[in-house]
């Protein structure tokens, strides 16, 4: 059945029409259109997970509110139909988002993982809301550009936020357990509560005992060392294929950040990684989009749950990785601890156990950019009371503050029920996607808020080019040289870390096709013909400021001309173009 959730007003999920029209692309039609949920000075409630149609709504209102600071795309379909909505957000009138360094972020693409969309939509509307109020928001969008998806999976997170189902990622039918049937025999909500809870058996040699003081409490004891009623545990369902195992064959079994093509394993090696690297349209519409856009510096994905951030490497050994990237990423990362107090900590960690197919290894490997992701919601801990003072938080802890400041909604009580296969059990429990996998809606803006600081300071990092205005000097045989001079201000190298200068190295000692494209400066020169250089001239990539990286040495580069006078007006102008860092024009000089 539809869930439908009883929270207060300000942390409700879906209500009757969001369910009826989930599917509906965006942009909807004028009478399908939601309620507004973003206000007419920007606000939106961020106390609440929002269904695929209305995040794309909130889309479509922010771009309406903001429209010198938007664009809107479909970046693709998903799997069930559903638009694949992104939003670049920058100020346009100091430059199209294509000529300014991007950081990219996106949300969800596990689908229970429903925080990572809630960071993605509040960081548009951290961003839409401080132009022009707050000084950092604003020097960025002026200088820099954001390309925010914040449902990479809306089939797979709808399915979570209003069914509370249970899986992976996207819904595409999988025959977890090859019985020539694929998602015959997924969790359900058998008592009709709108929860997928869990079922406890009474069983003697189970490993689960309820506890004295509390019989909600089941306290785990596989030693038997505990007197008292004794029960075996398993999520909501039945058998529903009569094999004699209960939840065996849910919906869907691909894991998205399995798909992506750098390091890709078959399922033998790598579970739910699909058929083909970007087998789904979801990940092959991130692929397409980041590929396209070559100004992305990095990479933010965010994920749930533990209250910390991977980092790279990620689907390799770690002795492949270079130090040298490793240092700058180290680096990074300790200001996300500085302003968070979590940990960052390598995805990778073993020679040959580690995932394939990540986003994050793929965005480094070819493209030279480095990704994080970030696995927000440290569970209970974060939002519980420690009522004794101990340090810690305990199950009776939770449960207390779920009933005297939640109303106990967060919990269902154990309640009898004769279950087709078990006989008779209790089905009860913690509604586990908020209470853990996610924090509950009241506390989600706290959990969102302090993500945002690091996510700008990561895009400040990234380099920027600037030129200067061209120096014209009569060489004194009617010919003009004409020098401009080509910096990078950013903290980071146009080649963003080291891998991005991987390239094939020519007999000259010259290195072309680069991970990350060295950066060009052309010459514009109407009424003049070029007698030395050449109109487009490749320079080495920038060095930042940052003591890190080794491949670029000099932040600066002079790039000269001879020129001589054919007639007309005469005059020259310099273009600068660096993938990451950004295209950039200088005035036009008269040569004269």
């Amino acid at each position: 059945m539809r869930k439908r959730f009883a929270f207060a007003a300000r942390v409700a999920v879906a209500t009757a029409a969001v369910v009826a029209t989930t599917t509906a692309l965006a942009p909807a039609p004028a009478a399908a259109q939601f309620s507004s949920f973003v206000s007419p000075v920007g606000e939106v409630d961020w106390n609440r997970f929002y269904t695929a149609a209305e995040t794309n709504q909130i889309l479509r209102e922010f771009a309406a509110l903001y429209p010198g600071l938007t664009e809107l795309h479909q970046v693709g379909e998903s799997f069930q139909g559903q638009p694949l909505m992104l939003i670049t957000i920058t100020n346009e009138a100091t430059g199209p988002a294509a000529e300014k360094p991007a950081f990219y972020v996106d949300g969800g693409i596990h689908a229970g993982e429903l925080t990572g969309s809630a960071v993605a939509t509040h960081v548009i509307g951290h961003l839409l809301n401080g132009y022009g109020n707050d000084p950092r928001v604003t020097a960025l969008l002026d200088t820099r550009a954001f390309y925010v998806r914040p449902k990479f999976n809306p089939d797979g997170s709808d399915l979570a936020l209003i069914d509370d189902q249970f899986l992976r990622s996207t819904p595409r039918p999988f025959d977890d357990d090859e019985d020539g049937v694929a998602d015959e025999d997924p969790p359900e909500d058998l008592d009709g509560d709108g929860w997928i809870t869990q079922i406890r058996v009474p069983d003697p040699d189970g490993i689960w005992v309820a506890d004295p003081d509390d019989d909600r409490i089941m306290v785990r004891d596989p030693e038997m060392q505990r007197a008292g009623l004794r029960f075996s545990t398993m999520r909501e369902g039945v058998d529903n294929d009569g094999d004699g195992t209960i939840n065996e064959d849910g919906i869907g079994g691909l894991d998205m950040n399995r798909n992506f093509p750098r390091n890709w394993e078959r399922a033998h090696l790598q579970p739910g990684a699909g058929d083909y690297p970007l087998s789904e349209p979801e990940t092959r519409a991130a692929a397409e989009f980041i590929n396209a856009h070559r100004n992305i510096t990095g990479i933010y994905a965010g994920h749930t749950s533990g209250g910390f951030v991977y980092r790279l490497p990620s689907a390799s050994a770690p002795s492949l990785f270079p130090q040298i990237d490793l240092s700058l990423i180290l680096h990074l990362g300790e200001e996300y601890t500085r302003s968070t107090g979590r940990p960052v900590v390598p995805s990778s960690t073993h020679p040959t156990e580690h995932r394939y197919g990540t986003l994050i290894s793929w965005g480094y490997w070819d493209h030279g950019i480095v990704g994080w992701v970030p696995e927000f919601s440290p569970g209970p801990e974060a939002w519980v009371t420690d009522y004794d003072g101990d340090g810690e938080i305990s199950e009776a802890e939770q449960h207390r503050f779920n009933d005297e400041e939640l109303g106990g909604r967060y919990f269902s009580d154990w309640t009898r029920h004769d279950h087709p296969q078990l006989g008779a059990v209790e089905i009860g429990g913690w509604h586990a996607k908020f209470w853990g996998q996610n924090p509950p809606p009241e506390f989600l803006e706290e959990e969102t808020e302090q993500q945002l600081h690091w996510i700008l300071y990561l895009a400040e990092q990234s380099p920027l080019v600037e030129v200067s205005d061209p120096e014209v000097t009569a060489v004194g045989d009617g010919t003009f040289r004409v020098a401009v001079t080509v910096t990078n201000t950013g903290y980071l190298p146009t080649s963003v870390t080291d891998r991005g200068t991987v390239g094939r190295e020519r007999p000259d000692g010259t290195i072309d096709r680069q991970v990350v494209r060295s950066p060009a400066v052309t010459l514009t020169h109407p009424g003049l013909e070029i007698v030395e250089g050449r109109a487009r001239t490749v320079i080495p990539h920038l060095a930042g400021s940052n003591p890190f990286l080794e491949a670029a040495k000099e932040r600066s580069r002079t790039v000269t001309w001879v020129v001589r006078p054919t007639g007309g007006e005469r005059a020259v102008r310099v273009t600068a173009e660096s993938d990451k860092g950004g295209t950039v024009r200088s005035g036009w000089v008269a040569v004269r």
